[in-house]
């Protein structure tokens, strides 16, 4: 999908103090996107062009790209899939949304994540926020 290729160009006429952290984030969305490139397509046909930024780095921030990624938690729940969505929420979500497939599906998995955004918001990964959310320059 080349319509979501980022470039970042060196501000001109030169980096200052007042564009540097701009460039610098645009540097670091740059290699989170392009390293998790293989999921662009899905991602911009469920999300749509305009919506796919925020999927994309959540996708790199939670699994790394990795659609079989496992992380067990200290309270002993679990994160599975591209978007490691936890177990007590995918068990909330599955009667709620008549799911039959595990997170690691990552159609069903896509599918799930832009219902959630759209419903209940990004908190649910609020864990990797200062990760994939490029406006918090926390």
């Amino acid at each position: 999908m080349l319509e979501l290729i980022i470039t970042c160009a060196i501000p001109y006429p030169f980096l200052t103090p007042d564009n540097l952290y701009d460039y610098k984030n645009c540097l670091e969305m740059e290699y989170k996107v392009g390293a998790v490139e293989q999921h662009i397509e899905l991602i911009v046909n469920e999300f749509g062009i305009d919506e796919a930024l925020i999927p994309l780095l959540i996708i790199y921030c939670e699994s790394s790209g990795k659609e079989n990624a496992i992380n067990y938690n200290t309270n002993g729940t679990t994160d599975r899939g591209l978007f490691q969505f936890n177990d007590k929420t995918w068990a909330w979500l599955k009667p709620k949304l008549n799911i039959t497939s595990t997170p690691y599906n990552k159609i069903v998995a896509t599918k799930v994540a832009k219902w959630l955004m759209k419903n209940d918001g990004l908190h649910h990964w609020n864990a990797s926020r200062k990760c994939w959310d490029y406006d918090n320059k926390n």
